[in-house]
């Protein structure tokens, strides 16, 4: 059970804000012309008061087109995921509006684009991070960490800067009828602590380094803490960018050493946020960016969490891809994608050996207040002896009521992945960020389901978002099983109902500050008939509850 004292804490650190608060509302800017800004995925060093200033330091990042940050940037007025929690300014402003050097005075245009920026600043990776604001001589706020970016090096004042920062969060879970994988019959109280602290060195125009650490925690639960819960050190990231070759279009760049993935919408492949420990790789990288597209190439393998040791790679699996992303339609993306995978060492009865390649592509888009969405992949290859053919696809559409008080935005969606005759044979997920489409209790992966599911977002207050999610869930295919969100099944005995359940879920996030937010969320999930019609179901057949509270600050 979790002390009083703690709860206690948590509820004095929600009125405690002055440090992290913005105080740029109050200060007059100083007068003077900007630089001109680079695009989102471009750095330059800010300029330090004790030294001349130097030549702007470029940077590519890794692309900033997919997952959380895609929604914030064609729907500013829908909620983010629990990992994309900002400011209530949303994402930084296009290159045009902010840090014009033609501009030549401290507008109050150029001021609130300054503000946004800074809001958000802070980015998932934390290596696509971006505080090329403090460069810009009309920007006087004072949010928690500016006095750690941008840092000039003693090895080379003209050429090279330092940001140093990192992330604290801190997040009670209540679980009803559902501690461990899936609906179990067990209760529990705990809370998940975790620590990031990163390093990003650009050393030149041409290379940077960057490191993160990341310490995952969990207290006070009466069970064993999931896979994703624990992990006292792990080296997070650690990686060298270079430069290839520079063209007028775009340029060519490459990484190598260990290194997060997000891309898309997440349904395929995300460093799960939500998890205490978060998702990495080891390998290489090689992309190219332009204003309207990107492409990126990589090969890595996954990494597992080794609470007692420090972490490394899983020799027996190896993940491959090439993702394209397009964005010269406004209020549009478009992807496509290849992405292959394989395990050498399978843990299904049917088979100790998988090898899939998974070709899709993603579009979503919002025209005149109308939204929609749609995401799908064939998947094939061998499963073990087996032929393997599978795939999924989402559709979505919806309705922004902006003029109606709270801004809701109505989604209806329908998520379909393929099952098979033989367990495990159906649809691979991959490395998905499942908790943000398929339900906050992760009772399901994406694989041998169908969900009907219902989305409303709401706005009910300047710096508070809500949604209100409701699913349906059904097996796609009646001789399979029902899988837990790690991809394994519930059992390996096929046959009952179909009907898994329903699931409601209540989400609210308050943005406190600019680096300072909160999430509360309640769930509750109403069984369905699989569970006491299969001739081997799980030993509990109840419905399950789910409430948590997370702080979350970064510095």
């Amino acid at each position: 059970m979790i002390p009083r004292t703690l709860l206690i804490c948590l509820a004095i650190a929600a009125l405690w804000a002055p440090s992290v608060g913005n105080r740029a509302e109050a200060a007059e800017p100083p007068p003077g012309s900007s630089r001109a800004a680079d695009r989102q995925f471009l750095r330059e060093p800010a300029a330090v008061e004790e030294l001349p200033k130097a030549s702007p330091i470029r940077l590519v990042a890794q692309p900033r087109d997919g997952g959380v940050s895609q929604d914030d940037d064609l729907f500013p007025g829908l909620a983010p995921d629990p990992q994309a929690e900002r400011a209530e300014e949303g994402q930084a402003p296009p290159a045009s509006s902010a840090g014009n050097a033609d501009d030549g005075a401290c507008t109050p245009e150029k001021l609130k684009a300054l503000k946004k920026a800074a809001a958000g600043a802070c980015r998932d990776p934390f290596f696509d991070n971006d505080f090329s604001y403090l460069n810009d001589p009309c920007y006087s706020g004072h949010l928690l960490g500016e006095r750690f970016k941008q840092w000039r090096v003693p090895l080379c004042h003209e050429c090279t800067t330092l940001d140093l920062g990192g992330q604290y969060r801190l997040r009670f879970q209540d679980e009803i009828n559902m501690r461990g994988l899936g609906l179990t019959g067990l209760d529990d109280q705990f809370l998940l602590r975790r620590l990031r602290l990163y390093a990003d060195w650009t050393l030149s125009e041409n290379f940077r380094v960057y490191g993160e650490y990341l310490g995952a925690n969990s207290d006070f639960e009466d069970f064993p803490p999931r896979a994703i819960e624990n992990n006292p050190h792990e080296i997070q990231n650690l990686f060298l960018d270079m430069r290839l070759l520079a063209t007028d279009e775009g340029d060519w760049w490459a990484r190598a050493g260990r290194q997060e993935l997000l891309y898309g919408s997440q349904r395929l492949l995300s460093p799960l946020d939500w998890a205490n420990t978060r998702r990495t790789f080891d390998g290489g990288k090689i992309y190219y960016h332009e204003e309207d597209w990107d492409l990126d190439g990589f090969w890595v393998r996954p990494i597992y969490a080794e609470p007692q040791s420090l972490d490394s790679p899983e020799g027996t699996q190896e993940l491959y891809a090439l993702w394209w992303t397009y964005r010269g339609v406004p209020q549009e993306i478009i992807e496509a994608f290849w992405i292959g995978y394989a395990d050498y060492d399978a843990p299904f009865a049917a088979a100790s050996t998988f090898k899939f390649q998974t070709v899709g592509g993603h579009w979503k888009g919002e025209q005149d207040g109308w939204l929609g969405e749609v995401e799908g992949a064939y998947q094939f290859g061998e499963f073990g002896d087996l032929f393997h053919s599978a795939g999924f696809i989402t559709v979505g559409a919806g309705r922004n009521f902006q003029s109606l008080p709270w801004k809701p935005a109505l989604w209806v969606y329908y998520d379909w992945a393929s099952g098979d005759d033989t367990i495990g044979n159906g649809f691979n997920q991959l490395f998905p960020l499942g908790h943000k489409y398929l339900g906050y209790m992760d009772f399901f992966a994406r694989t041998n389901i169908e969900d009907f599911n219902v989305l409303l977002e709401m706005n009910p207050a300047e710096k508070w978002k809500c949604n209100v999610w409701w699913h349906v869930f059904n097996l796609q295919n009646g001789n399979d099983v029902p899988y837990r969100i790690n991809g394994l099944p519930y059992t390996n005995t096929p046959g009952g109902s179909q009907y898994l359940g329903q699931e409601l879920d209540f989400l609210a996030i308050w943005n406190q500050a600019a680096r300072m937010s909160w999430l509360f969320g309640y769930s509750h999930f109403f069984t369905g008939a699989w569970f006491s019609t299969n001739p081997t179901p799980p030993p509990f057949d109840g419905d399950a509850d789910f409430v948590y509270v997370q702080w979350q600050l970064n510095f």
